[in-house]
């Protein structure tokens, strides 16, 4: 398989709507449309698509789009943005800790007691905050989610295949991804989402090992290995941004 290729951006108006979306292709073979957490719009298409078709067919999913992109904006309306203070909570595997800052030698950040303990022994503002507790966040999303992968990894149908190279990172959008030479990406933030949400990710980035694109196949395989499937990716959209 061949690395996606993006084009330039396009755009339709739609009543006193302008909307603008991202224009993907690459060797697949049938249309797809998603809406970011952040309300950007991605169309992906097979690499002979006509662009012309492309943008009649997502003008076609004019409201759908919409509706997405105000529910985006809700959510994000929903969920302000992190201030690093005492007080604050932040999520770890689907649960809420509230944060707990501290002055000590040295800094560090641990879990204790349903808290999210942060410890500091110079600078306490809420940048230094940040920087420990990302930090944080980091260490464990590599530990965690290479666990869940070995995991799952064990009850993988492979058929002979090695199992893939993990990379954890941040990304913009998605939670996971393959890579045609069968290295797998996953989402920083996705350490904060129930562990059956992170195994779902997981399970799904696997089946692209079988079936490259989302086509009947692979979301049979999919729901054969996690029959609630669509109970996960609901939780994953209600996470906060």
């Amino acid at each position: 398989m061949t690395t996606p290729r993006t084009s330039d951006a396009h755009s339709f108006s739609h009543g006193e709507h302008t909307v603008h979306f991202e224009l993907i292709k690459s060797d697949r073979r049938t249309l797809g449309l998603s809406v970011r957490r952040d309300g950007s719009v991605v169309a992906r298409a097979p690499r002979r698509a006509r662009e012309a078709d492309v943008v009649k067919w997502v003008a076609g999913h004019a409201e759908w789009i919409l509706r997405r992109q105000r529910d985006a904006a809700e959510r994000r309306l929903r969920t302000p943005p992190r201030r690093f203070v005492d007080g604050e909570t932040h999520l770890y595997l689907g649960r809420e800790y509230r944060l707990t800052i501290e002055r000590g030698e040295g800094g560090g950040v641990r879990l204790q007691e349903g808290t999210l303990r942060v410890t500091l022994g110079g600078d306490a503002s809420p940048d230094r905050v940040e920087e420990l507790v990302d930090a944080w966040y980091l260490c464990q999303a590599r530990r965690r989610l290479r666990e869940r992968l070995d995991a799952c990894w064990t009850s993988f149908p492979a058929g002979g295949r090695p199992r893939p190279a993990l990379r954890v990172k941040r990304m913009r959008s998605r939670w996971g991804s393959m890579s045609p030479k069968g290295s797998m990406s996953l989402k920083l933030d996705l350490v904060r989402a129930p562990q059956e949400c992170i195994d779902y990710v997981i399970v799904h980035e696997l089946c692209h090992l079988v079936h490259p694109n989302h086509g009947r196949e692979f979301w049979t395989l999919v729901e054969r290995l996690v029959p609630d499937w669509r109970h996960c990716r609901r939780r994953l959209k209600s996470l906060p941004a």
